[in-house]
């Protein structure tokens, strides 16, 4: 894990948003409403042709075909003429969220949730202090904090990266500062169980104790477990652990059994195909077929792509463009993957009960594209309307 600078994608972004920022301005109003679009509501159900989505107070009241959705008597109707409505999107693995710049343009590119998997370069009171102070602001995406990383001395990311993290020797020191991160304010917890295979290195891991005692004290607070991964024989033992998210695909073949434990246990994966393409695992590698046969088998994706997780990787920053093409390139259908970054990953980062479908009650975070995404996932990038906390931060009403 590294830091990259911003993509050219990125600056194209960010000047769009400031062109935008110079025309438009945020707009809230009590209650409004979407009509005469397609909606995908991010369950996985058919696309609702001539759809509706009525907003008031920030919440999704009323969602469906324009005959039939209840919308508030004289709410402000406002025509999408044919776009694509769509849940906020998320980006569940990446790195340098802690940056008020960097989460305003996700937002404008209609990712409204991210997850940091690791707060390199910054201390775990500043990051989280940063995530609060930004919490309630519109303009800016959800940023969703794991803090450090839980390792051992000289493990990952220390080994590779020099990166500052937590570091126990024992089964209680494993507890104790399990419980300590989550009481500084750490919405998850995240390990590495890296051997070094993919780095050329042998690198010390958390013993099967100390990672299943992480889980467990994570758990007992209402908290998931996310760990890095690289090779099939690492994630074999966090299975075993019991942890609740792989966060990245196997870059060996995942033998079939492991496959069918990970579905078994309603584990996530989050690819991050956007990364191992930058670092040269072409399509020949054994990740799509990973990726390809855990979703045959039923297993959950959600979309993350390791933002600035290698310093030689220019990822966007904003839309996740190429991952989302990477995915269905590996034969996930455009449904699968706008699921995976929409419901899925709000189940995974234990906000699925306010986020990642369109459904009445749940919190008016949502996306307007041009174009329909079930045909061509590339127009997930021809952002019309950005809304989020039912604020329009990105086009107008």
């Amino acid at each position: 894990m590294g830091h990259s600078l911003v993509s050219r994608r990125g600056f194209i972004k960010l000047g769009a948003a400031a062109l935008l920022a110079g025309c438009t301005s945020s707009h809230s109003e009590a209650a409004w409403c979407l009509v005469h679009g397609t909606l995908i509501d991010g369950t996985g159900a058919d696309p609702v042709p001539n759809a509706a989505l009525a907003i008031e107070d920030g919440r999704i009241v009323a969602a469906g075909t324009h005959a039939e959705a209840r919308i508030p008597q004289g709410t402000r109707q406002v025509d999408v003429q044919g776009a694509t409505i769509l849940p906020g999107l998320f980006n569940s693995h990446i790195h340098g969220g802690y940056s008020k710049d960097a989460l305003a343009a996700w937002a404008q590119g209609g990712v409204t949730t991210v997850r940091d998997l690791s707060c390199a370069n910054r201390t775990r009171e500043s990051g989280f202090a940063l995530r609060d102070k930004v919490r309630a602001d519109p303009q800016v995406a959800r940023l969703v904090a794991a803090g450090p990383m839980i390792t051992v001395p000289n493990g990952y990311p220390i080994a590779r990266w020099n990166v500052d993290s937590v570091t126990v020797d024992s089964v209680e020191d494993a507890r104790r500062k399990t419980a300590e991160l989550l009481d500084d304010g750490a919405d998850l917890i995240k390990i590495p169980l890296e051997s070094g295979v993919i780095f050329r290195m042998d690198m010390p891991m958390l013993s099967p104790e100390e990672a299943a005692a992480i889980v467990e004290e994570a758990h007992k607070r209402g908290a998931r477990v996310s760990v890095h991964v690289s090779v099939a024989r690492d994630l074999a033992r966090a299975l075993d652990a019991g942890v609740d998210d792989i966060a990245h695909m196997a870059t060996d073949r995942v033998p079939d059994e492991l496959i069918q434990r990970m579905v078994g246990a309603g584990m996530y994966w989050v690819p991050t195909l956007e990364l191992w393409r930058g670092v040269g695992f072409g399509p020949a590698s054994p990740i799509a077929s990973n990726l390809a046969r855990f979703v045959e088998a039923g297993g959950q994706v959600a979309l993350g792509t390791d933002y600035a997780g290698a310093p030689e990787v220019r990822f966007d920053l904003g839309t996740p463009v190429t991952e989302v093409l990477l995915m269905h390139e590996a034969g996930m259908t455009p449904m699968q993957v706008v699921v995976a970054a929409t419901r899925n990953a709000a189940q995974m980062c234990n906000l699925g009960q306010e986020l990642g479908t369109l459904e009445p009650g749940k919190v008016a975070d949502l996306v307007v594209v041009d174009g329909n995404p079930l045909d061509d996932l590339s127009s997930l990038g021809s952002v019309r309307m950005v809304v989020h906390r039912g604020t329009v931060i990105r086009g107008s009403l």
